[in-house]
């Protein structure tokens, strides 16, 4: 749970904003409600760079689920690890799947090619120093672009960055 913020003054936007997240989503997740009710404009630009990546034209859009459940499972993220996993069932991809791809990424239900992006971006993320041009190579050598290595790799590190910042803001109890 997070703590609880009241911002009256963008309480009609947020309102409209959140019932477009129900009707995506089934209900509106208490990390958007927390980012919306400290300003409603980062809510905006977290919802526009998330359907930018449901909309990403050579990464499976789903693999970004994946990702996002591999990190939170990795720091302890629950609200995420529950939220990615409902998500992805909703994508009909089975429990099991769901449960093993959490701590181990050769078991998301991708190809070759985006399990190796997955453990490379995780690479760059969690041991930066050691990640470094023959990383990029063998992404570049089975057809990933310096844009979709970006994107992946940006990703994971969003994830962390805002887990662990609603981390600060959950109620310790």
């Amino acid at each position: 749970m997070f703590i609880q913020i009241d911002n009256q003054e963008q309480y009609a936007e947020l309102k409209e904003i959140n019932l477009k997240i129900e009707k995506l989503f089934g209900t509106v997740p208490p990390n958007f409600e927390l980012l919306g009710n400290i300003d409603v404009n980062i809510l905006k630009d977290f919802l526009t760079y998330v359907f930018k990546l449901m909309n990403h034209k050579t990464i499976d859009p789903d693999y970004f689920g994946f990702l996002r459940l591999f990190i939170a499972n990795q720091e302890g993220f629950n609200y995420c690890i529950g939220f990615n996993t409902k998500l992805l069932q909703t994508k009909n991809y089975d429990i099991e799947v769901i449960n093993s791809s959490k701590s181990d990424l050769a078991q998301i239900p991708f190809d070759d090619k985006h399990k190796l992006l997955a453990v490379k971006s995780i690479k760059a993320i969690f041991d930066s120093k050691n990640f470094n041009k023959s990383d990029f190579n063998e992404l570049y050598h089975i057809g990933w672009s310096d844009k979709d290595i970006f994107d992946s790799i940006e990703h994971a590190g969003f994830m962390l960055r805002n887990g662990r910042i609603l981390t600060a803001y959950t109620i310790k109890r």
